[in-house]
């Protein structure tokens, strides 16, 4: 009879702790990691298994009890239909919220953005925000830090110290996650410059020029040229301006009104970054960036150059020695060409007289 009472007393006692044990369990699966907490973004690999994920998914704070984890998914027969991609999930989901999230295959989409040519930082940085990614402020923090990245890109050597970024983020398409953070996104843009400078850097034509100064002089040609079969004819002039030869003419001054806006900056009346009624005052403003008025190049890019543009700089028309370009009536953005002050002027006549 005691053996009898001993065995019950022993089953209750081993219900009570399958009970116990039980509710712990479904506590444990009903809980989330925290009551509050900024969403992640969580990539599954294609032919990841349970356990890795489960490893991952409490190293990222989104689950407590990995092994748990891995429970729930044999239990439940999952092992096979969590689907690989990147998903957004939060400390605040349980852990049945979060299996389902990983089957659902609702993968979250890379966030598309192009940044067209010529544009200058803070343009660029809007555009960026606009797509939600990080903000305008924080994107400018770390593009107009250059030291921070001189020394992971050889194309950089050349960047003065203390230089932004300007003119080295590759204005082209690209296809971002939706954490991407400043860092990531200002590198995947330099990285893309890197591999378009690499098609010219062996053909530049230019004797004794530094990439920062190509990078310079295709930023000026690009917000200066409207079509691309006169990028290198724009060259020509530009560089030409600045040999010593065609100093009495020039005085070694390109001249660019382009540079000008940028010194300007933003004009709230235009509501633009490129001020297109400049006053003889504002041409005459007193920037290392108005070559209007300073000698040479102008301490460095003043937009985002795309390729046509860095070819051009690289490689100038030197068919002729223009020093002179007028835009010409034709209205389609062409623009004729001068060797000489004279020229120059019967080509601004016909311009002006057009208007």
């Amino acid at each position: 009879m005691r053996h009898v009472r001993a065995l019950l007393l022993a089953l209750s006692l081993l219900a009570l702790v399958i009970s116990c044990g039980g509710y712990v369990l479904l506590s444990e699966l009903r809980a989330t990691p925290a009551t509050t907490g900024e969403p992640v973004e969580f990539v599954v690999a294609p032919g990841e298994t349970a356990n890795d994920i489960a490893t991952r998914l409490s190293a990222a704070g989104l689950i407590r009890q990995p092994m748990l984890f891995r429970i729930l998914v044999r239990w439940r027969g999952l092992d096979q239909q969590i689907q690989a991609g990147r998903y957004v999930l939060s400390p605040t989901m349980t852990m049945s919220e979060i299996l389902m999230v990983l089957q659902s295959g609702k993968v979250v989409d890379d966030i598309q953005i192009t940044i067209p040519e010529g544009l200058r930082l803070e343009e660029i940085a809007t555009i960026i925000a606009a797509a939600g990614l990080v903000s305008e402020e924080e994107f400018l923090a770390v593009a107009r830090n250059g030291d921070r990245f001189r020394d992971d890109y050889f194309l950089l050597s050349s960047l003065p110290s203390g230089s932004t970024l300007e003119g080295y983020l590759f204005p082209d398409t690209y296809r971002f996650a939706p954490s991407a953070d400043a860092e990531t996104i200002v590198r995947k843009l330099l990285d893309r410059f890197v591999e378009q400078y690499s098609t010219i850097e062996r053909s530049v034509r230019v004797p004794g020029v530094t990439v920062h100064q190509i990078v310079t002089m295709a930023s000026i040609i690009q917000r200066e040229a409207v079509l691309l079969s006169e990028m290198p004819k724009i060259s020509a002039v530009f560089w030409n301006r600045l040999k010593p030869q065609f100093a009495p003419t020039v005085g070694g001054l390109l001249g660019a009104d382009a540079t000008v806006q940028y010194a300007l900056g933003y004009d709230p009346v235009e509501g633009t970054w490129w001020q297109r009624d400049l006053t003889v005052e504002e041409l005459a403003i007193q920037s290392p960036y108005n070559t209007r008025v300073t000698p040479g190049l102008p301490p460095g890019p003043i937009a985002a150059p795309g390729l046509a543009a860095l070819t051009a700089a690289a490689q100038p028309d030197e068919s002729a020695p223009y020093l002179f370009f007028v835009a010409s009536c034709e209205r389609d953005g062409s623009h004729k060409f001068a060797t000489t002050i004279e020229e120059f002027r019967v080509y601004e006549a016909e311009w002006l007289a057009c208007q």
